[in-house]
């Protein structure tokens, strides 16, 4: 799996949509270029499922996301499906769940539907593309938005 990392670390960088990108343990995890607080989005596989994350320790942060789909009326699904069908992605979001996990982290997470892609790691990659770019047009996501 490390190799499948490596490249997904690689993919990542070479977007230039983020501000660094690493493998930490069995994870990537790629730094928010412009959030106005640290925030992450992060890539693993548990159970033989890939899943993409955006995750911040910051209350602010997490709730100016929430408050701008909730006045948007488009829920998470909506705006990654909207990113997929520009990156000609096959598939459909599934379920973005939101929670505060045992860390105290602010997490939005989706599994990543990977059925009839034969390419696996390209695939996550072009996930992780379109869940970055649902999620950098909202709330304090883009520092210029904070000011």
């Amino acid at each position: 799996m490390s190799n499948e990392l490596q490249s997904l670390v690689q993919l990542a960088l070479n977007s230039g949509r983020f501000q660094n990108a690493t493998v930490n343990g069995s994870a990537v995890r790629c730094r928010a270029k412009d959030a106005s607080a640290e925030a992450w989005y992060v890539i693993d596989k548990t159970d033989g499922h890939w899943s993409v994350a955006l995750e911040t320790a910051d209350r602010w942060l997490s709730e100016s996301i929430e408050g701008d789909m909730l006045e948007g009326r488009d829920t998470a699904e909506e705006l990654v499906d909207d990113e997929l069908v520009n990156l000609d992605f096959p598939n459909r979001c599934p379920q973005v769940k939101h929670y505060r996990d045992d860390a105290k982290v602010y997490v939005f997470r989706s599994r990543v539907p990977l059925e009839g892609i034969a390419d696996e790691t390209a695939g996550v990659a072009t996930y992780l593309l379109a869940f970055e770019a649902a999620f950098a047009q909202l709330g304090d996501m883009q520092e210029s938005a904070a000011e």
